[in-house]
């Protein structure tokens, strides 16, 4: 997959194919997302098109807002390699800058969309762009068989509910976790750097890959999780805590640690990609470290149980 950064203060574009594209911030890139993916996918391939998804870098809401941080279920990189994995053809990151927000939307057609060999449009009928959001659907739409067409399609729905980023990620805070694996059309993963620990779980014969994220990740309730870790190309089961580790009292932050079933190596410094398959309980305070111990196992076989299933 193509990817494209573009500033538009600063327009050099390579050269480009003629494009179907997409255009959003697709935060999760979830189920709701994929409707309009498919309907790009579908016009590329009927009008021997590339294939792209247009975002923004960084997430608007941060500049419009002035702020420095804010969480996110796809941080870009996350971003780029699921839409590389859905099978776009080309990624355009348009960089995003208070200069930019103050686009009129007859300037962000003529000095963006005009320029990048774009032939077909996809939108959900909720977009907004340019200055203040006055750009919408109906906007665009007057631009139609001038340089390229627009499509409009309304958003998928789950279960009668409408499936966006702001719930997803209120799932995952709640742990909901499958329910928000069900929005998203896959499992929720993070990604980070091993770093040392307490190695507290290796004396009791649980050793523990300790995570360091991102502050831009969202993080799942505090609880006992089942899911995959990846390393190196291979997928192994494993099982995660989030919390304090109370049984230990060590911890006055929240860590994440991952126990990896069937593996044995020394992953310091190796970044990990986990994901969320289910939740398996809370985080709880034993009275001492045979209950503890117990209860890990406990948790491993369930894990194997529900992840073979």
């Amino acid at each position: 997959m193509q990817v494209i950064k573009i500033d538009p203060l600063n327009l050099k574009l390579e050269q480009m194919n003629p494009i179907a594209a997409c255009i959003g911030y697709f935060d999760g890139l979830h189920l709701g997302h994929q409707t309009l993916f498919n309907e790009t996918f579908r016009i590329a391939k009927e009008n021997n098109l590339s294939s792209a998804l247009i975002t923004f870098e960084p997430d608007p809401w941060m500049v419009l807002n002035d702020k420095i941080v804010a969480k996110h279920i796809t941080p870009l990189k996350t971003k780029i390699q699921i839409a590389a994995d859905m099978g776009f053809d080309c990624f355009l990151i348009l960089k995003f800058t208070k200069e930019f927000s103050k686009y009129s939307p007859e300037s962000f057609i003529d000095d963006i969309l005009n320029k990048i060999n774009l032939e077909y449009l996809v939108c959900g009928s909720d977009f907004k762009f340019a200055f203040k959001g006055q750009g919408n659907v109906p906007f665009l739409k007057k631009y139609e068989n001038k340089k390229f067409k627009v499509h409009e399609i309304l958003l998928n729905t789950l279960d009668s509910e409408k499936i966006g980023s702001t719930k997803i990620t209120q799932l995952i805070l709640n742990g909901e976790i499958e329910q928000a694996n069900k929005m998203l059309g896959r499992t929720y993963e993070i990604s980070g750097e091993v770093i040392h620990g307490k190695k507290q779980g290796r004396k009791i014969g649980f050793p523990t890959a300790n995570m360091e994220l991102s502050s831009e990740l969202i993080i799942p309730k505090t609880g006992i999780y089942a899911g995959y870790t990846y390393i190196n190309g291979e997928k192994y089961q494993s099982v995660l805590n989030i919390g304090y580790n109370p049984t230990f009292n060590t911890n006055d932050y929240l860590s994440v640690e991952v126990f990896i079933l069937d593996f044995d190596g020394d992953l310091y410094g190796q970044n990990l990609k986990q994901t969320f398959c289910y939740r398996l309980r809370d985080e709880l305070k034993f009275n001492n470290v045979d209950s503890l111990i117990d209860q890990m196992n406990q948790d491993v076989l369930n894990a194997r149980i529900l992840l073979k299933g």
